[in-house]
Order: C-alpha cells, then sequence, then structure tokens
C-alpha cells in the first residue's frame, strides 16, 4: 500500500512541475513577442513635402534659395547625420538634427550659379537613421540666362603666319525689354583693334576682333572686356587665344627624359613642320655632347628628329639643349631645352 501511494505522489509531483515550467516558457514568450512589436513601432521615419523644386528661370548672378521641409512620421527619435550636395555651388544646411515624434525640420538649399548659364540640376543627399529611407535625395533645377550674352564665349584665332592678321567676329545680344546699353568692347593687348559693326537692331551689337603685327613667334591669349549698363552683368569677359607661327613650327617644346637609369637607351622624338618650304635646316648641335641624334624625313614639308641618350654613357641631371639653325629669316635658330636625369 505504501508502495502504490509513494509512487502516486511521484506522479502528482511531475505533473505539478511540468505545468509549472510550461506556464513560465509561456510567459516569457508572451513578453518576447511584445518586446518585437515595441522595436517595430519605435523607428523613425522622414517624410519629406517635396524632393524637387524647380525654380523656373534667373539671371546670371541670381541666387536662388529654398527650404524642403520634412517631418517625423515615426514613433522613434529621428537623427539626421548629415547633408551633403553634389557641387561647391550648392550649399545645404538642415534646421535640427534630432527629431522626436510628429517634429519638423528643414533642409535649406542655396544655390549660386556663378557664370553657369544654361538648364542646371543640382542633388542635395540627405543622411538619416530611417532604416527604410537612410539615404534621400533632394533636387533643385532649373535655367540661368543672361541679360548679355556673348557668342562666341571664347575666340579662337587658329595659327596665324608671322606679320599676317587675322580676324573675327563677335555678337553681344541684351534682352530688349531691359533697354541695356553696351558701353565699349576693348582688350589691353595691344595687338588687339576692334570695329563696331553699325545695325538696326539696339539689342543685338556685333564687332569685329583682329590681331595683327604680332613681334614674336609663339603661343598668345588675351581678353575682351564687353563693358555695359546691366547691373549683374556689368562686365562680360570674353578669352581667346592663339599662336603665331614663323617659318618652322616644332613639337615639343621641351624634351623631358624623365629619370631613367644607365643600362639602356632612351629616346625622345622632336617634329619639325616646314610653313615656308624653302626653308631648310642647315645645322644641328646638342648639348650635353653625349646625346645622340638623328634626322629622317616624314614628308617633303617635315622631319623628324630622333634625341637618343646612349646607355652607360653618363650618371647625373640633363640640362642642355637641342638646337636647330636654319636659313630662315624669321627663325634663324631654335632652342629646345633638354631636361631629365640618369641614375645608376
Amino acid at each position: 500500500m505504501m508502495k502504490i501511494i509513494t509512487v502516486y505522489l511521484f506522479i502528482l509531483q511531475a505533473v505539478i512541475i511540468s505545468y509549472l515550467y510550461t506556464d513560465a516558457f509561456a510567459s516569457d514568450s508572451i513578453q518576447g513577442g511584445d518586446s518585437g512589436a515595441e522595436t517595430t513601432t519605435d523607428k523613425p521615419k522622414i517624410v519629406f513635402e517635396e524632393q524637387i523644386y524647380n525654380f523656373g528661370k534667373i539671371f546670371i548672378g541670381e541666387i536662388v534659395e529654398y527650404g524642403f521641409k520634412f517631418k517625423n512620421e515615426g514613433q522613434g527619435e529621428l537623427i539626421v547625420s548629415n547633408v551633403k550636395s553634389s557641387c561647391g555651388c550648392t550649399a545645404a544646411l538642415v534646421s535640427k538634427s534630432h527629431l522626436r515624434k510628429g517634429e519638423t525640420g528643414e533642409v535649406k538649399v542655396k544655390f549660386n550659379p556663378g557664370r553657369y548659364v544654361g538648364k542646371v540640376s543640382k542633388t542635395v543627399m540627405v543622411n538619416s537613421n530611417d532604416p527604410k529611407d537612410s539615404s534621400l535625395k533632394l533636387t533643385i533645377a532649373g535655367e540661368v540666362i543672361e541679360e548679355v550674352s556673348v557668342n562666341p564665349k571664347r575666340i579662337n584665332f587658329g595659327i596665324i603666319r608671322k606679320g599676317d592678321s587675322c580676324t573675327r567676329n563677335i555678337e553681344v545680344k541684351t534682352i530688349p525689354e531691359l533697354k541695356i546699353e553696351v558701353k565699349k568692347v576693348e582688350s589691353p593687348n595691344p595687338y588687339v583693334s576692334i570695329k563696331e559693326e553699325k545695325g538696326d537692331d539696339r539689342s543685338t551689337h556685333r564687332f569685329q576682333i583682329t590681331i595683327d603685327k604680332y613681334d614674336y613667334v609663339g603661343k598668345f591669349n588675351g581678353i575682351i572686356f564687353v563693358y555695359t549698363s546691366s547691373g549683374k552683368q556689368e562686365r562680360v569677359d570674353v578669352p581667346f587665344s592663339g599662336e603665331i607661327v614663323g617659318d618652322i613650327t616644332f613639337y615639343p617644346e621641351m624634351v623631358s627624359f624623365g629619370k631613367v637609369t644607365k643600362d639602356r637607351n632612351t629616346d625622345r622624338t622632336v617634329i619639325i613642320n616646314f610653313v615656308n618650304k624653302a626653308v631648310k635646316i642647315e645645322k644641328i648641335e646638342v648639348d650635353p655632347k653625349v646625346i645622340n641624334y638623328t634626322v629622317t624625313e616624314i614628308t617633303p614639308t617635315s622631319k623628324k628628329i630622333q634625341v637618343t641618350v646612349e646607355k652607360n654613357s653618363f650618371i647625373g641631371e640633363i640640362a642642355g639643349s637641342l638646337t636647330i639653325y636654319t636659313n630662315s629669316a624669321i627663325q634663324p635658330v631654335i632652342h629646345i631645352p633638354l631636361n631629365g636625369e640618369i641614375k645608376g
């Protein structure tokens, strides 16, 4: 009898322990489920009223400012870590970086077009702790127009023979309704002359730009200044460039061997073009003497000079020149600098 009672007591004890364990496990599962639900609802959510702003048309020199408004529509705290613009012409600042549920903020964007003209689109990236939209793009777009426009915006005179002149035309246009006056057009370059072509249209002005009597051979550049009564474009700069050539052109203007080792030959090439077919090369000299050269004909009006540093010739810096003597009255002597370094 005692054995039967003992067995029953053992079974009853096992049932009670099992019940208590199951109840505790269920309680932990429910609490764990509640914790997960709280994590989901505590997330922040950044929402902008708009992400694209078109400012339409502005005149060059005008600055655009616009505020992109946003709100934290999530439950957790929204943290805006940074805002980054696509270029230096666009600046962006956020009004506040920490926003609680329901709070609003603003990303203020400032666009300065500088000298840019035409259609433009700039972006600002907003980075936050929103798990779904951690990086959002804001866009500011529109068109920058000119009160005063010059065409072409840059003058290329190209290649001009020494003693010859070259003329290029520019057109200056203004907006008729603004009644802008073109006061004067000039250049500080003494070799440039400017002549206006008179017309009936007061909003369009045409000028002849002539370059003449350059007394040296080589590349040149400068600026044409267009002065107007515009409040935004009182002066418009028109750069120009070109090259005066004599009887001979050559490339490159300087020969660099770089840094080379003494155990190998190092070659460089100079191309000579004869603009005047009557001109001939009379003599070539190279300094230092350890540098050799060979001349080969490419066409009847061009030659190739191969300049060579022979291996094991010397160690040290190269500082010399390739001197070409010709029968040209304009370019009797051409000096081409040589440089480099021979290492052991």
